[in-house]
């Protein structure tokens, strides 16, 4: 896969994780039932909501600017990103179990745990393809005056 290909392909990655993680946290996570986090150490969903919004969708939105830009960090943030979405969803599997096995296969809402996680490896796989590209973003380049 070519750098400007792999760069794209994460734009669009990353732009539907910060926009589906940052909607997410405002308006499905408070909205989620409340029993499904009886046996873990919260009350709410506020701390969840929270942490959605601003490691998951916060790290996908500064990997995402970095990525148009071109800039030479833009395959580390994509890696972080996904690491940061994967260890979200982790925590949330140890706290509230595997959705899809605790609250039936059959609610939309309880896949989302795999599919992010399959989102973030996807992330880190394409950002460290990014980073080993041999191609040279513009933001390495050097003008000459």
């Amino acid at each position: 896969m070519s750098h400007a290909t792999t760069r794209t392909t994460l734009l669009v990655l990353e732009g539907f994780v910060a926009f589906t993680a940052l909607f997410g946290a405002v308006f499905v996570v408070p909205t989620l039932p409340l029993d499904w986090i009886r046996t873990g150490p919260l009350t709410d969903f506020t701390i969840p909501a929270v942490a959605l919004g601003v490691f998951v969708g916060g790290s996908a939105v500064v990997a995402f600017g970095l990525l148009t830009l071109d800039h030479r960090w833009s395959a580390v943030a994509s890696m972080i990103a996904g690491a940061l979405m994967i260890v979200f969803e982790f925590v949330e599997i140890a706290v509230v179990g595997l959705a899809v096995i605790e609250h039936g296969a059959e609610n939309l809402v309880s896949w989302l745990q795999l599919v992010y996680i399959g989102l973030g490896i996807a992330g880190m796989t394409l950002g460290y393809h990014l980073w080993q590209s041999p191609a040279i973003p513009r933001a390495y380049t050097r003008h000459a005056h």
